[in-house]
């Protein structure tokens, strides 16, 4: 795979991101590559596609760059110069090293799938096709309980009550999925987690679902002044009302995250979460 347009995706907020993306541009342009320094994501788009992302921020910076570069089939590399850096291939120390490696064809690419969802209300569409990297979680506003109608493939299986539900990829296993008591999960699987926020019932437990099946989520209030919202990845959300559909289904696109070649998720595990440590 050749490299000749890259974009820097840079969180501006973070001033070890935007020095670092003026120093891999500088190294990039003094090769002959294009490269070119983004503060907006929205600014990913068709017409103004490359061969490589690059992004740089925290791991947040990392999940809006997959959505947008996953439907643009365009290969991520994310650097971590925030906090955690879960999802990053490199931290910025070491960020010119790997882009050297990369550019010499030493890299691995790792496919990671994405949810998509849509929103019904009265039967039209509120929002559709949004779609979500680590998960979608529907949950209450209200400090209360509430009642989610679930469905898999339109046939009824399951109710949950309590401050709702988390539906992740394998790749955000590890994310708020972790955080509520779901398990972890290979990134290869093709499967969905289920985790409910606070159930209000001593049998509720995570649930592992083909990925190959449509979710489908109803809320149902008992107050009409109470309300949900469904959020993408923590960053993009949503209001629902009474009755409304929510739709979870595969993505057709996934995300290409170019690592180093050897790249180990349990020694990820390991390293960023302490997993295994005693």
């Amino acid at each position: 795979m050749t490299f000749q347009k890259i974009i820097l995706a840079c969180n501006s907020s973070h001033p070890q991101a935007a020095q670092t993306a003026q120093q891999l541009a500088d190294f990039l342009r003094a090769k002959n590559y294009t490269a070119t320094i983004l503060a907006d994501y929205h600014a990913l788009t068709p017409d103004n596609k490359a061969d490589l992302c690059i992004s740089l921020g925290g791991d947040g910076t990392t999940l809006r760059c997959a959505r947008y570069a996953a439907p643009l089939h365009i290969p991520l590399l994310a650097v971590n110069c925030g906090h955690l850096g879960f999802l990053s291939a490199c931290d910025s120390v070491d960020a010119l090293a790997l882009l050297t490696q990369i550019l010499e064809g030493n890299y691995e690419i790792h496919h990671r799938w994405l949810l998509e969802v849509d929103i019904l209300r009265a039967g039209k569409p509120i929002v559709k096709s949004a779609l979500g990297f680590n998960d979608c979680v529907i949950k209450t506003i209200q400090p209360r309980a509430f009642t989610l109608r679930a469905m898999r493939d339109g046939a009824f299986f399951k109710q949950f009550y309590g401050d709702g539900v988390i539906i992740s990829t394998p790749t955000g296993s590890t994310a708020y999925s972790l955080s509520a008591g779901g398990p972890i999960v290979e990134p290869q699987l093709d499967v969905w987690t289920l985790t409910s926020i606070c159930p209000h019932s001593l049998a509720d437990r995570p649930l592992l679902l083909s990925a190959q099946t449509q979710l489908t989520f109803v809320p149902v209030f008992k107050n009409r002044i109470d309300t949900a919202a469904v959020s993408l990845d923590g960053q993009e959300n949503f209001m629902l009302q009474n009755e409304d559909c929510v739709q979870v289904r595969r993505a057709a696109c996934e995300a290409q995250l170019i690592t180093p070649k050897g790249f180990d998720f349990f020694g990820r595990l390991r390293q960023k979460l302490e997993w295994g440590k005693r």
